[in-house]
């Protein structure tokens, strides 16, 4: 299974897109990666450009650690509310300074809050490919509060621009289906929930987490910073903090956890990426949007 981590700093991604990356999320992360060493698991860090710009020291560690090194963007601004050459040129700047900090060229990229539309595919595509992107892990297959999709997608333009794309996972029960392999909803359930949910999953399935899930003091912090925070945040932001580093040891235990590269885009790999590569075809995406 694909483990991957959005990172980000939450009073700047969620809070206030104009407020300062703080050293919250430098520290957060490293704990993260701590977790990760001490079970000699790799994984793929969907890293903001504002982060990388901040803490390049950050990006050296993830790369000199085998983790992988992908991009989400530059300052958590959603694809859809950009003009396409705004999307252009902050998936370019962010890739820029994730590869200057790392040393390593950049072939993944996640959109903030993934927010990626139909009607913006092809210049989507387009700036992906400009900036020498082979996959994409921006779609998220179910409609939740604050994003995901339920119609059918064609996704045949990532094929013309020879970008595989990814989805993110989910849960099957009954007729509902529900994004419990990671996030919030990873945050909030009892571990077992979440195993006894997740045993139907493929190898390909993907998680995914931010680095401040794992910092329970943040509250206070956010609090004396910047005053009261909006009841909606209260539980769906910061409930359930405190456990999740034992969740996490727990999950990478319990499953075969390893990086985007590492499983399809290594170099001993490339000649096998096509067949092994659990890309979803338009077809495929219509099918499983019907479910």
């Amino acid at each position: 299974m694909i483990f991957t981590v959005d990172v980000e700093d939450w009073s700047q991604s969620v809070l206030n897109r104009n407020h300062p990356v703080t050293e919250r999320v430098l520290h957060s992360t490293h704990k993260v990666m701590d977790i990760l060493s001490e079970n000699n698991t790799k994984a793929t860090f969907f890293t903001l450009g504002n982060v990388a710009e901040k803490f390049p020291q950050l990006i050296q560690r993830m790369t000199e650690e085998g983790h992988e090194v992908a991009s989400h963007g530059y300052s958590h601004q959603n694809i859809y509310s950009m003009s396409s050459k705004e999307m252009l040129e902050d998936i370019s700047k962010s890739v820029k300074l994730l590869e200057d900090a790392g040393g390593q060229k950049v072939i993944g990229f996640r959109a903030p809050n993934f927010s990626i539309r139909e009607h913006l595919f092809p210049e989507f595509c387009e700036a992906l490919a400009t900036n020498g992107i082979r996959y994409d892990s921006s779609l998220f297959p179910m409609k939740v509060i604050k994003y995901g999709i339920e119609k059918k997608y064609d996704l045949s333009i990532f094929k013309d621009y020879e970008i595989d794309e990814h989805y993110l996972s989910y849960i099957t029960a009954g007729s509902y289906k529900l994004p419990y392999f990671g996030g919030g909803y990873f945050r909030l359930s009892p571990y077992q929930m979440t195993r006894f949910l997740s045993k139907p999953l493929p190898d390909s399935s993907v998680f995914y987490m931010h680095p401040y899930e794992v910092d329970a003091d943040e509250l206070e912090f956010v609090k004396k910073e910047y005053g009261k925070v909006p009841a909606k945040w209260l539980i769906t932001q910061f409930v359930g903090r405190k456990g999740v580093p034992n969740k996490l040891s727990r999950l990478i235990k319990d499953y075969d956890m390893t990086s985007f590269k590492q499983a399809y885009y290594a170099e001993t790999k490339s000649n096998e990426t096509s067949s092994q590569t659990p890309v979803l075809s338009a077809a495929g995406f219509s099918q499983l949007a019907a479910q």
